[in-house]
Parts: C-alpha cells; sequence; structure tokens
C-alpha cells in the first residue's frame, strides 16, 4: 500500500498511456547474467517461478501521456516463467491467475514518479536511468526518422561526463512497406505479466523521510532528476505476487532494422546495469501513435 506521507504521489492502475514504441524481439534459451537487479535478485530462486522461454523482448517506449505525465522506458521481457500459484483458491477477483506469464525482470525509465508508482502497482522492479534519442517521437502524419540512436545511462551521469552509455542501439524504420493498425487483443499470444513481490531496499523509509522534511524547508527533488540518491525514496516493497494484463491500440506499426551497440563499460561495470549477451533479431518493431492500457489486474500471497 502506498503511504500518505510519501513525497511522491500515488496514482492507482488501471492506466491509459500514449506512446511511441519500438520492440526488439529475444528467443532465449537461458537467462543471461544481469538479468536481475541486484535488488531483485531473489527473483532467480525457483520459488519465485522458472523460466519457460518463449517469445520475449527489449521495450524502448517513448511516453507522451500517461496518468504522472511522459517519460522514457527500457524494458527487459526475457519470455515467459511459470506462476506459483495460490494457497488459497478464495481470491474474489473473478480473475484466474495464469500458470504462465511473461515477466518484465529488468527496467529503467527516466521518471522518479512512474519509479514509485510501477512498484506499488504491479511489482514492475522499475529503477531510475537518464535516456537519449537522436530525433523526437514522430509527429501524426509524418514519416518517421531513416535512423534512431537511442542510448541509456547510469542514474547520476551527465551529458558531456564522458559515462558511457550501458545500453544503445541504433534502429532504421522500413520505408518502402506501409505502416498498419494494430490492436494488441488479436496478437497470437498472451500478453498477460506476472511479477514477484518487490525487495524494500535498505534505507528506503530513511530517504523517503528526509525528502519530506527537506520538502517541508521548501527544498525539492525534480521528478526527472534521475540520480542513484534520489532513487531510493521511490522503490518501495510489496509483499504479494501480482499479475496484469496489457492491452491497446497501435496506430502505426512498422518494421525496423535493428543494430545492438555493445557496451563500452568494461571490467566490473560490464552489465552492471543490463545484460550484454542479449542478442536481439535483427528485425524489430517500429511503432507510432500506440495507445495502451495496463490493467489494475490480480495480487496474492503464497
Amino acid at each position: 500500500m502506498a503511504s500518505p506521507q510519501h513525497p511522491v504521489p500515488f496514482v492507482e492502475s488501471p492506466w491509459d498511456l500514449h506512446a511511441e514504441t519500438y520492440v526488439l524481439f529475444l528467443n532465449l534459451k537461458t537467462l543471461p547474467p544481469g538479468t536481475y537487479d541486484p535488488l531483485e535478485a531473489s527473483w532467480s530462486d525457483a520459488s519465485n517461478g522458472t523460466f519457460t522461454g518463449g517469445l520475449g523482448a527489449i521495450m524502448i517506449v517513448r511516453y507522451t501521456s500517461t496518468p504522472v505525465g511522459p517519460y522514457d522506458e527500457l524494458a527487459l521481457i526475457p519470455g515467459s516463467f511459470t506462476v506459483p500459484q495460490p494457497t488459497s483458491t478464495n481470491l474474489n477477483t473473478g480473475i484466474k491467475i495464469p500458470k504462465s506469464a511473461l515477466r518484465i525482470s529488468r527496467i529503467y525509465v527516466s521518471q522518479r514518479t512512474t519509479a514509485y508508482n510501477g512498484r506499488l502497482n504491479w511489482n514492475i522492479p522499475k529503477h531510475l536511468a537518464r535516456f537519449s534519442f537522436s530525433s523526437p517521437p514522430t509527429p501524426s502524419g509524418t514519416p518517421p526518422p531513416s535512423f534512431l540512436s537511442v542510448k541509456v545511462y547510469a542514474p547520476g551521469s551527465s551529458e558531456g561526463d564522458g559515462v558511457a552509455p550501458f545500453f544503445s542501439v541504433n534502429l532504421r524504420p522500413w520505408k518502402y512497406v506501409p505502416a498498419i493498425p494494430v490492436n494488441l487483443k488479436y496478437l497470437p499470444f498472451k500478453m498477460w505479466h506476472a511479477q514477484p513481490p518487490i525487495p524494500t531496499p535498505s534505507g528506503f523509509l530513511r530517504a523517503a523521510e528526509q525528502e519530506i522534511a527537506d520538502k517541508r524547508e521548501g527544498r525539492t527533488v525534480g521528478e526527472y532528476e534521475v540520480s542513484a540518491k534520489n532513487e531510493v525514496a521511490v522503490m518501495p516493497g510489496t509483499e504479494s505476487w501480482r499479475a496484469f494484463d496489457a492491452d491497446g491500440t497501435v496506430k502505426r506499426a512498422r518494421g525496423c532494422w535493428v543494430e545492438v551497440v555493445r557496451s563500452e563499460t568494461a571490467g566490473e561495470e560490464e552489465g552492471k546495469y543490463f545484460p550484454q549477451e542479449l542478442r536481439p533479431w535483427s528485425v524489430g518493431g517500429w511503432c507510432e501513435e500506440a495507445v495502451l492500457k495496463i490493467g489494475k489486474g490480480v495480487e496474492w500471497k503464497l
């Protein structure tokens, strides 16, 4: 549950969102190192479900309108996992818990408010990062750029400081194949996600209380001030499993060529923020003017 005293507002699900999205398809046989942030490392335990493979994706999303404002997102969905079932069948939800579902294992966002809300609403383990795009989202009625560079940097970095991105990809949208509208409910696979409970980081309550005290003194942290220091206060833990469905439509969907640029970080830093062994398909999806809905879903305890 959200604390009424927390410095970041809680916005309950479901959410309606507008975005431009790029999908990098994966077909993993095993989970690579870095699939989970160290805080969520316990998710790899067999008691939290086992990886069964299937179609996965790296999702890059540029939200232009959401209940908490615009933000950018990088998410890793390795594929499907088995879902531990509740010990009690009396959930009074009317929703059947899937026995297998997708899982968002690692995810970064450019805004503190969505990090806080994503954890509380859906157990989505959002962390903060800085994003860089070579072009803005495609305006309605105009063709997309011929080339798009996407780079994601560690929190606390700034442009020109020499810090290398931990994720970088070049996308080239198809020009000679027309874009088509897509309704996600007609996809040949389910969009259900099931997420284990999220551990609470050490210092969360202390950091939140300090922000509240600072706010009373007129010192506030901006929602787009992404740093490791500013992250702790917006990382609440949860105690229950949560499953939710994702639905929506895309006004213009087209293919794109995908070229992942290997991280320039090395040694102990390599793979610290994101798996470096991922090799998505060379063909991806480029989705303009997407209207998405993330449902309220269901929660349960084992």
